[in-house]
C-alpha cells in the first residue's frame, strides 16, 4: 500500500491497514507480497490473504499475473462466436427479435444472482448496462448489412475509449511523454479503420477519397457505436469490480438484466410483435419450431455460453487487470470472429481486411507496451 502517495511500495511498516473487506490487518515489519499486480499487501504471515468465501484454487489463478488475462483471452475467443451467429440469426429473426432472445434467456440464467446486487452498486449497474446495450443493439443492426469481421474489427475502438475515459473521469495523465504507447496505438487504430472502410481492393480505379466515403453506410457507423458502448461497460466494470471485488454474479446479473430491458423496449417499437406468426420469432416459441431449430441452438449458445457464462468470468477478471489493457486483450476479438466467419459462413478477406485487420491488432499490442519503452526515442525529462 502507498501510505506516502508517491508511488513506491514500502519494504517494511508498522501500521493499521483497512483491508477492502473491511478485514483489520495489523502490519507488524513484515515484506510486502504483490497479488495479481494490482494490490499490494504487507500481511504478517508474508503470504496473501485468500477471500472466506472463494474456492482456493479460482483464487489462486485470479491472484496470478496470468490467470485474469488468460480468462479474458478465453472471453474474447467465445465472444468472437457472437458475430457469426449474429450474422445467422439476423438472417432469420428480426435483429430486435435475435438480440432480445439472447439477452432475455441470458437474465433468466442469471435471476437467481440479481437480488445479491448491492443497493450502493444498482444506480452505476444499470448506467453500465445501457451503454453495454447500447453496444449490443448497434452491433446487432450493424451485422444485418455489414460483414462480421468488419463489425468486429471496427469494434475494437475500445482501445480508445477506455484511456480516453481514465483521462476524462480519472483524470490520468494521457499526454504524449506519459501515454506514447495510447498515441500510437491511437494512429495505428485509426489507419485500420480506413483502410477497411476507405479502401476497395475489387476497384481498379484511382483512389478517390470522395468514392470511398461514399461507400460508408449505417452499419459502419454503428459498428463504432458499439465501440463506445462496450468501452464505458468495459470502464464501468472495472470500478464497480474494484468496490466489491466479490460481487461478479450480482454485477453480471444486473448488467445483462439492463441490457434485456432495453432490448424487450426494442422489440416493441419494431413492430414485428404485430405480425401473424410472431410466436416463433420470441420465447419460448423458437425452441418449439422444428424449423428453426439451428437458428435456436445459435440464440442458445449466445445467450448462455458467450453472454451470461462469458460475461461473468470476463467482470471477474476486470477487477484484477485495468481496464486500458483488458480493452487491449479483449481487442483480440476480431481475429477469432474473423476466422469464425470463414468456416462457417465462407467469407472472403480482400487486402484491405488483412491489411486494416493488421493495423487494428497492432494497435492493441502497442498499448500493452509501458510509457519507458519509448523514453529512448520521444526522450526522458528526469534528472540523473
Amino acid at each position: 500500500i502507498d501510505f506516502e502517495g508517491d508511488g513506491a511500495i514500502p519494504q517494511s511498516l508498522t501500521e493499521i491497514e483497512l483491508y477492502a473487506d473491511n478485514i483489520i490487518t495489523f502490519i507488524d515489519d513484515g515484506p510486502c507480497v504483490e497479488v495479481g499486480h494490482l494490490i499490494e499487501y504487507c500481511p504478517v504471515d508474508h503470504t496473501a490473504p485468500q477471500p472466506a468465501n472463494n474456492n482456493a484454487f479460482i483464487e489462486q489463478i485470479l491472484s496470478s499475473y496470468i490467470g485474469p488475462r488468460a480468462i479474458l483471452a478465453l472471453a474474447a475467443i467465445l465472444y468472437g462466436t457472437n458475430f457469426s451467429l449474429g450474422a445467422l440469426m439476423n438472417d432469420n429473426l428480426p435483429a430486435s427479435a435475435a438480440t432480445s432472445g439472447r439477452m432475455v434467456l441470458a437474465a433468466l440464467v442469471l435471476s437467481p444472482f440479481l437480488l445479491q446486487l448491492k443497493p450502493n452498486l444498482r444506480s452505476s449497474v444499470f448506467l453500465g448496462g445501457a451503454f453495454v446495450s447500447l453496444g449490443y443493439v448497434s452491433q446487432s443492426i450493424a451485422l444485418i448489412d455489414t460483414s462480421p469481421a468488419t463489425v468486429s474489427f471496427l469494434g475494437s475502438c475500445t482501445v480508445l475509449v477506455c484511456p480516453l475515459l481514465q483521462w476524462i473521469v480519472n483524470k490520468k495523465p494521457m499526454g504524449i511523454k506519459d501515454a506514447p504507447q495510447t498515441w500510437l496505438a491511437a494512429i495505428l487504430c485509426l489507419a485500420g479503420v480506413a483502410t477497411l472502410e476507405l479502401f476497395d481492393p475489387s476497384s481498379s480505379a484511382s483512389f478517390s477519397l470522395t468514392e470511398s466515403m461514399s461507400r460508408l453506410g449505417v452499419g459502419d457507423a454503428l459498428s463504432l457505436v458499439q465501440a463506445v458502448g462496450f468501452g464505458v461497460g468495459i470502464f464501468m466494470s472495472e470500478k464497480m469490480m474494484k468496490e466489491e471485488p466479490d460481487a461478479a454474479l450480482p454485477i453480471t446479473a444486473g448488467m445483462v438484466a439492463t441490457t434485456a430491458f432495453f432490448s424487450m423496449i426494442w422489440c416493441f417499437a419494431d413492430g414485428w410483435m404485430r405480425e401473424p406468426g410472431w410466436e416463433n420469432f420470441g420465447l419460448p416459441g423458437l425452441f418449439l419450431d422444428p424449423n428453426m431449430r439451428t437458428v435456436a441452438m445459435a440464440v442458445a449458445w449466445t445467450g448462455i455460453i458467450s453472454t451470461s457464462a462469458n460475461f461473468c468470468v470476463e467482470i471477474t477478471a476486470l477487477g484484477r487487470v485495468p481496464s486500458s489493457e483488458a480493452s487491449v486483450i479483449l481487442a483480440t476479438e476480431p481475429l477469432w470472429a474473423s476466422l469464425f466467419a470463414a468456416l462457417w459462413l465462407s467469407t472472403d478477406f480482400g487486402a484491405n481486411d488483412y491489411i486494416g485487420g493488421f493495423l487494428m491488432i497492432s494497435a492493441c499490442l502497442v498499448n500493452t507496451l509501458q510509457p519507458s519503452f519509448f523514453h529512448g526515442i520521444i526522450g526522458d525529462d528526469e534528472e540523473v
